[in-house]
């Protein structure tokens, strides 16, 4: 199916501004995957004609859209559905860099363990997990820069929200991890909250970051949710700050 078969109810009546109706309806179309990953977006013209809006609501949807990072426009090529890759990665959620520098880089990945293991209580409140496959997947990776590891990733995911998922397909993933949701399991991370506080680091992490425990550390505490605001995926990044630091900048489009 493609977008210009769908008949879309813009109510001019209602309370919510028809650019929001807008952008939630291209969010409907996103998680059906009527536009998918990559895919050139219709033009202002068509959209227009498929909203029957005026050409500002549908500017304004788009640009809201763009600012979010769930759309991407590309110079003289028109705007596109936001594929995550590295590129996306580094700007938009990768934001350790060596000491006074800007410059990103993609790190080097290690998967240290992959279990599967019982929800903690937090872990059901936050991923919303159900009772009767109350299982997720818990993942450390380490990260490195030039086989010098700065940082370690606790990730953790709702093995009902990912069946199939295994270390084989994860370990041998080509791109991001959250790419390989987005393609294989139609799961976008379109946007991330962050809390970030200096700890003491525990045993095991310190065993992988090649530190003494207790050594201080940052803590990065980051939870990952959908087009609609379903939290999909806790990721908490424990940083040895020694020769790195965490920075981050507004990015108006990803890319």
């Amino acid at each position: 199916m493609s977008i210009r078969d769908i008949k879309f109810n813009i109510d001019p009546n209602s309370k919510t501004p028809l650019w929001l109706q807008i952008k939630n309806e291209l969010f409907d179309c996103l998680e059906k995957e009527v536009l998918k990953p990559g895919q050139l977006m219709p033009n202002e013209k068509t959209l227009v004609e498929l909203f029957n809006v005026s050409i500002g609501t549908v500017r304004k949807a788009i640009g809201v859209l763009e600012n979010e990072g769930i759309l991407i426009r590309k110079q003289g090529l028109g705007t596109f559905v936001c594929q995550h890759d590295d590129h996306s990665f580094l700007f938009k959620y990768f934001h350790i860099v060596h000491h006074d520098s800007d410059e990103r880089h993609i790190p080097e990945v290690e998967c240290v363990s992959f279990e599967l293991k019982d929800a903690s209580d937090k872990e059901i409140d936050v991923l919303n997990i159900p009772k009767e496959n109350n299982k997720v997947i818990s993942i450390y990776n380490k990260l490195a820069f030039q086989g010098k590891v700065h940082s370690a990733d606790k990730i953790v995911i709702s093995a009902a929200k990912f069946p199939l998922l295994n270390e084989e397909i994860f370990i041998n993933r080509h791109n991001t991890v959250y790419n390989l949701y987005q393609n294989k399991f139609n799961v976008f991370i379109a946007k991330c909250s962050e809390r970030v506080r200096a700890i003491p680091a525990p045993v095991n992490v310190a065993k992988m970051l090649g530190i003494k425990a207790n050594s201080p550390i940052l803590k990065i505490s980051r939870v990952g949710f959908t087009y609609h605001d379903e939290a999909v995926e806790l990721r908490t990044s424990y940083v040895n700050t020694s020769e790195i630091e965490y920075i981050r900048q507004q990015y108006s489009t990803v890319g």
